[in-house]
């Protein structure tokens, strides 16, 4: 039997329209699944900036003893160490002692870069990523094309879950589409 082309483009439509669902589905459960562990121990720690939480966690790991230096990574020129500082609840003598701030990256593959140089630099193997739980699959991909020989430790800021509401919706749905994307980069790089 022949499918008309009418017919063809539909079921192309929809398996597409599946195969998107049921691949955001499984991206939601892998990003929920970065949840922190208490005990979390690496060299050193980075934060990627960027959303609520994230540099006052990883200033909690440091204090904690998690890793002996922390990058900020992405920090706007403009924002002044001592109100960072502040907006993260950490002292000024922790942040003058143990803290880096990364002032080139403008976006994920700019935090990829920048680093790797620091990781680089310090001679770090194994370092804890903080970031917001839905932006820790595309992070470690990009992390890891970087820095390949590096060992990295997800540690998930939770975020708003993508039902929650239209903009975590779309939040989530815009995060999925680039990680499909630096994905399917990453596969046909190692060709």
């Amino acid at each position: 039997m022949v499918m008309s082309g009418g017919r063809f483009l539909r079921l192309t439509a929809f398996i597409l329209l599946t195969a998107f669902v049921v691949g955001f589905a499984l991206f939601v459960r892998q990003a929920r699944t970065f949840t922190p562990d208490a005990s979390v121990r690496g060299q050193a720690i980075v934060v990627l900036t960027g959303g609520p939480n994230r540099v006052s966690t990883a200033a909690a790991l440091l204090q904690d003893g998690s890793g002996r230096r922390l990058l900020i990574s992405g920090v706007n020129p403009d924002s002044p160490p001592a109100d960072i500082a502040a907006a993260a609840g950490a002292s000024q003598a922790l942040f003058e002692c143990c803290v880096d701030f990364g002032l080139q990256a403008a976006d994920t593959i700019g935090n990829a870069a920048e680093t790797a140089a620091w990781a680089r630099q310090h001679g770090y193997d194994r370092i804890i990523v903080v970031t917001s739980d839905y932006h820790m699959p595309r992070a470690l991909l990009e992390l890891q094309a970087a820095m390949p020989d590096v060992r990295l430790v997800a540690y998930g800021v939770p975020a708003p879950a993508p039902w929650s509401g239209g903009h975590e919706a779309r939040r989530w749905l815009v995060e999925y589409v680039k990680y499909a994307a630096v994905y399917g980069r990453e596969r046909v790089r190692t060709l």
